[in-house]
């Protein structure tokens, strides 16, 4: 009996297996533990689910169980799409639809429904799949189909252009400019400006280009104007992007006849190797802030490890996981970054663990920050006992120390679930400062850095045209009228930060979340030190600059390469390492 063979009569198998299941009742998916009885619920599950989703699920269950047993723990296989209006009604987020194909659905959220029902028909990467058309990669235009608020707001922040703001900054720089000189912004490039606030920001000329990518239409113009991103495997750039670039491309070293050998070729420069392919990128930068995903082949027939034969869509830029993952439709954000596939825990959401898998280490240590506070120290104390799942989430009742979720993100109650602190997906909205370059400047309004520097003036790296072309939200003074001397008896001690308008909003909405366990004036004293905070490293980092800048005007260093001179390196660690240290305390 052939493979093919093999194949094809277990799927029919599976089917008539499938048409002859007996009704059960369905049980809610925290009633679903690890062990045998997980193998006993799956039955009860499948009477929930479509027959395209019963096919799907009675053979990876033999091929990729542990996806299966996810998809079971998870509230996808006991509800219906249109059962997600209750958890809008239980967040005060009313009035939200589900998409018009999952309107009166009467099945449960399964395989089909994300992998088969995906959002975009004309998107590039579908294949043929045991007969069914499906595509590999759910994305946020697809979770948006039933989640609209979420993949929505969340569109609109950094997560959403991670990596474009990012590695793929150098090469999405040249589309900017090319959209900008031939009069094609509206057509090439993400509308941050006119969907920020009301639709799911995409970039639907990606999903064109890698369409024709995939076509093999190698002659287009524009793919012969552009290329990839990965074309030169990132080595002819020198950025604070790619600190290794810096150092590796050095021009210090040949002219003193230095030189190594490795398999056979010698080298002065680490970047001229031939071998090097700058692979740090994909297991560094790329796994936190996300990939171009280009799908560029169909392969037929391919035999999996299982001995399954099926069609395949060949990717570049993937397995990923990353936040601002550009994927094949156009999505530019990823929200299996932090609700894991396939059981979306909320409980896995909320811990600081999910948040520190990216937000960690020298350059954006906030998961090391927070497990040494004091909340941390609760959180890893208690927290197994909290109520992780409750819809609003009730602080003393459900949890009694914030994590990162809960600050930035939750919708938050009193006791008796009277919501306090709208939720959002929208990062901006409890945040004032940006704490990640040069000098730190309020944030923009925008997330889009590139498109911000080359259309608005703005420059997010360095802080040029920020505020004078009101690219950063707007609504901040530093009165120091009422500031003691040095050496003075008086207090408070510090300088004030007088905010307005957008950023007042912004500073209010976390001072809300503070009060449900804190007194207004431990509040109010702990910004105050923190604003205080940001201008002192402001003024540091400033003359820290100015002493770069004075090496490059007396010839001391070469600003040729920003990133393999002393003076140049010790900048780099100021704003990028040590700098954000200061800053997020």
């Amino acid at each position: 009996m052939t493979r093919e063979w093999k194949a094809s009569a277990s799927i029919l198998f599976i089917i008539l297996l499938t048409l002859s299941a007996a009704p059960l009742v369905a049980v809610h998916a925290s009633e679903v533990p690890y062990g045998d009885v997980a193998r006993d619920k799956l039955d009860e599950a499948l009477n929930m689910a479509s027959q395209e989703t019963k096919t799907c699920i009675l053979c990876h269950a033999q091929y990729t169980p542990t996806i299966v047993y996810d998809w079971l723990r998870s509230e996808h296989a006991w509800n219906r799409p249109e059962e997600v209006g209750e958890l809008y009604e239980a967040i005060g987020a009313e009035g939200e639809q589900v998409a018009e194909k999952f309107a009166g659905y009467e099945y449960s959220v399964g395989c089909y429904e994300c992998h088969g029902m995906f959002a975009d028909s004309e998107r590039p990467d579908v294949m043929n799949h045991m007969g069914f058309q499906i595509t590999t990669i759910v994305t946020a235009k697809d979770c948006s189909q039933c989640h609209p608020k979420e993949a929505r707001e969340i569109s609109w922040t950094w997560h959403g252009t991670a990596s474009l703001n990012s590695f793929l900054k150098p090469w999405y720089g040249k589309v900017v400019d090319y959209a900008i000189e031939n009069d094609k912004v509206d057509e090439m490039l993400p509308p941050v400006y006119d969907k920020v606030g009301s639709e799911m920001v995409t970039w639907e000329w990606w999903k064109r280009y890698v369409t024709k990518i995939m076509n093999q239409e190698f002659d287009d113009p524009e793919v012969q104007q552009f290329g990839t991103v990965y074309d030169y495997d990132f080595k002819n750039i020198v950025s604070p992007l790619f600190p290794v670039t810096g150092v590796l491309n050095t021009t210090l070293m040949p002219p003193f006849g230095f030189s190594a050998t490795y398999g056979g070729e010698t080298y002065s420069n680490i970047m001229e190797h031939s071998q090097f392919r700058s692979g740090y990128v994909y297991h560094a930068c790329a796994q936190c802030h996300g990939t171009a995903v280009i799908p560029y082949a169909r392969a037929q027939n391919v035999e999996t490890a299982r001995g399954v034969i099926s069609e395949r869509i060949e990717y570049w830029g993937w397995p990923n996981n990353g936040a601002g993952r550009i994927d094949p439709d156009g999505s530019t954000v990823n929200c299996a970054a932090c609700h894991v596939r396939h059981e979306f825990s909320l409980e896995v959401v909320r811990k600081p663990e999910t948040c520190g898998q990216c937000h960690l280490g020298p350059d954006h240590p906030e998961i090391e920050i927070y497990e040494e506070s004091k909340h941390g120290n609760i959180y890893s104390s208690v927290g197994e006992a909290w109520n992780w799942t409750a819809l609003p989430w009730r602080a003393g009742v459900d949890f009694n120390a914030p994590t990162c979720a809960t600050c930035h993100m939750s919708t938050l109650a009193d006791p008796n679930g009277n919501i306090v602190v709208q939720g959002t997906h929208d990062l901006r909205q409890r945040l004032v400062w940006d704490q990640m370059h040069f000098f730190s400047f309020p944030r923009p309004k925008w997330p889009d850095h590139t498109q911000n520097a080359k259309i608005k003036g703005g420059n997010q790296l360095t802080g040029a045209g920020l505020l004078e072309n009101k690219v950063a939200f707007e609504g901040y003074t530093i009165v120091t009228e009422d500031a003691p001397e040095p050496g003075e008896l008086a207090f408070p001690r510090l300088v004030r930060v007088e905010y307005t308008g957008d950023l007042a909003e912004h500073r209010e909405n976390m001072m809300s979340v503070c009060e449900l366990c804190h007194s207004t004036q431990w509040t109010e004293n702990y910004f105050r030190t923190f604003d205080q905070n940001i201008i002192d490293y402001n003024i540091t980092a400033t003359y820290m600059k100015a002493l770069l800048d004075e090496a490059y005007r007396r010839g001391i260093h070469d600003p040729s390469n920003k990133l393999d001179e002393y003076l140049e390196l010790m900048w780099y660690y100021v704003w990028h390492h040590d700098g954000r240290r200061w800053r997020l305390g």
